[in-house]
């Protein structure tokens, strides 16, 4: 076989390739936004859907890291779950939880937002402070708080208490202060997160409009009320869905400072997930819980967005 047959053999079959490329490439460039679309796209699918389906399906499972074995058991890690006896409490603590963290968190963090919004000296020094929190990893943020609170004589909580002559606590064993510390850790956490974006809100709002009401008689307190609040209440909406998601799925703090003890009473769904699918090994059982914390996620988001709608 000649030289000048195996090329024109070779540019037959490469032609079709070549047409194929220059065709996905015409269409790129009639869609240019696709660019920017697709591997968003991607990312969604690869690394969020997938794992979210494959968890799914793991629940319907007795999948164990332990064993090589599996099988699909139905309805019993669902039917499980509902009858563990320490379920009720779980949920409560969440709801304690993600309930106390996000309410102060959403109004701490809008007080503070609408005092950085204001013409202050220094303004840009206290907004650069503000946000040093969130450059914190939040494992470490629970260490810091386990040994301010460190039942024993070296803990910083209990120094202080010692000065004035009062007897230390073993602050992280005592169930309701170890939930309102854990909550205070993460309301420190992740309030520079909520003042950002509100403080963004309260940046596209017009000064003209304050000025006018100032114009026509409105004193602070009502330009808050019917200016500032109801031209928020899509932002406030939007963090609240953040904040509330975020601190369901939230691990590092409860795990770092109680791990869920004393005897499961400050455990939170988080937390019981992380203990049954590392510690136990029971990733079919660890999958259930992880379903439970999706769909709660996503009934407090089509809740909000549903608000949302209601008042535009």
């Amino acid at each position: 076989m000649s030289t000048q047959t195996m090329a024109s053999i070779i540019d037959n079959r490469a032609e079709p390739r070549v047409r194929k490329a220059a065709g996905i490439l015409a269409f790129l460039r009639r869609r240019p936004y696709l660019a920017f679309i697709v591997p968003t796209v991607v990312y969604v699918l690869s690394l969020t859907l997938y794992p979210a389906l494959y968890s799914i399906f793991i629940s319907f499972t007795n999948l164990n890291f332990g064993y090589v074995d599996w099988k699909f058991v139905g309805l019993d890690n669902y039917t499980r779950l509902l009858r563990w006896e320490f379920l009720p409490m779980v949920l409560g603590n969440t709801a304690i939880f993600v309930v106390g963290v996000s309410a102060i968190q959403i109004v701490l963090g809008f007080c503070i937002a609408l005092i950085l919004n204001q013409r202050l000296p220094l303004r840009r020094t206290v907004r650069s402070i503000a946000v040093l929190p969130w450059i914190v990893p939040s494992i470490v943020i629970a260490l810091l708080f386990q040994q301010i609170f460190n039942g024993s004589r070296l803990g910083i909580a209990n120094t202080i208490v010692s000065t004035f002559g009062a007897e230390g606590q073993m602050w992280l064993s005592n169930p309701p202060v170890a939930m309102a510390i854990m909550i205070g850790a993460l309301v420190w956490r992740g309030l520079p997160l909520t003042i950002i974006i509100l403080l963004g809100g309260l940046q596209t709002i017009p000064r003209d409009i304050y000025e006018a009401s100032v114009v026509d008689g409105a004193t602070p307190r009502q330009a808050f009320f019917n200016i500032t609040l109801p031209l928020m209440k899509p932002v406030l909406l939007i963090n609240l869905i953040m904040v509330t998601s975020g601190n369901l799925n939230h691990l590092d703090i409860p795990f770092g400072l109680t791990g869920g003890g004393p005897s499961h009473q400050t455990e939170v769904l988080s937390v019981m997930l992380y203990s049954q699918g590392f510690l136990q090994l029971d990733a079919g059982f660890a999958s259930t819980v992880a379903v439970l914390i999706l769909g709660l996620n996503l009934l407090m988001t089509v809740f909000y967005i549903n608000v949302l709608r209601s008042r535009q």
